[in-house]
């Protein structure tokens, strides 16, 4: 049995010792309010080294036969990206936000958000993930994959189908005014997770060296839709970190605690590149989002 282990981190050496009597004894922690490390940045690389699973193939189905496998490629840098991993780390993003700041939800509300985030993306499995970037109608979109989450959730029970599938209609449309005040706050909470994934994964990808371009998109696929060039335009750069924040600021503008994923997709950039997207601070003036002191605040 593991006896004991030290490991140096950022804040210092952290020792685990395991005693006969079962006693495990942890020395070493830094308490979070003493690292330094504002809470969107902690997230952010929270986040990262979550990811960074993702490159590590599983290798008892590959010993069996299941897909290719061997030991020189049980990490793969050049992975991709799928709903699943998508879901996960939507969850993963409000857990860490829950863990530093407990209070922006109740424990009931935590876990709504946390159980719908899980399932969110079932509707996808039949018709594949359409971009947000305008080329696909947003109704027939919707109701194409409620169907299909609707299928894919059936064997739960009852009650739980039932607060699945209305969230997923709120979720989509998170803004309205008809919803009753605890459903709007959650789902709008939660589409920020979904859509925050975008550009913190394209950041994790820049880190990698594999920064994605909207140039790369028009080049291969042929054409870019009227939203792509809106936003490559206003933010005076191509890369899908920068654009995809940029929609998501605009379009997300009016969702509760927008401020608070600002910060750490900033926060996430600043890590990666060493400075803020160049031309976030006057996209964000010109199109009226956030408060002067906040947009200052963020960029500069």
């Amino acid at each position: 049995m593991l006896k004991g282990t030290s490991v140096l981190t950022n804040s210092g050496i952290v020792s685990v010792q395991v005693q006969s009597d079962g006693f495990i004894a942890v020395s070493g922690l830094c308490p979070f309010i003493d690292t330094g490390l504002p809470a969107p940045l902690a997230i952010w690389k929270t986040y990262a080294n979550y990811r960074e699973g993702d490159k590590v193939v599983r290798s008892g189905h590959g010993l069996c036969g299941v897909y290719d496998f061997s030991y020189e490629t049980a990490i793969d840098p050049n992975y991709t990206e799928n709903d699943t991993m998508h879901s996960s780390t939507a969850e993963e993003i409000a857990n860490n936000i829950f863990r530093f700041f407990p209070s922006i939800f109740s424990i009931r509300e935590q876990k709504r958000i946390t159980d719908f985030l899980r399932y969110h993306d079932l509707g996808e499995s039949k018709y594949g993930d359409k971009p947000d970037d305008g080329s696909v109608s947003k109704d027939e979109k919707v109701e194409a994959e409620l169907g299909e989450f609707i299928l894919k959730i059936q064997h739960l029970p009852s009650y739980i189908q039932e607060q699945l599938i209305r969230d997923f209609v709120v979720f989509e449309n998170a803004n309205y005014i008809c919803w009753e005040e605890e459903s709007k706050r959650a789902m709008q909470f939660a589409k920020l997770c979904d859509k925050t994934d975008a550009p913190l994964a394209a950041l994790l990808f820049e880190k990698q060296g594999r920064k994605g371009d909207l140039k790369y998109k028009l080049e291969n696929f042929g054409s870019i839709t009227e939203q792509d060039q809106h936003y490559i335009d206003q933010m005076c750069e191509s890369s899908q970190a920068a654009v995809w924040t940029a929609h998501m600021l605009d379009k997300f503008r009016d969702y509760e605690n927008l401020d608070l994923f600002a910060e750490i997709v900033v926060a996430a950039c600043r890590d990666v590149r060493g400075f803020v997207f160049p031309g976030l601070y006057e996209f964000l003036k010109k199109n009226d989002i956030f408060s002067e002191e906040f947009r200052y605040k963020l960029t500069k």
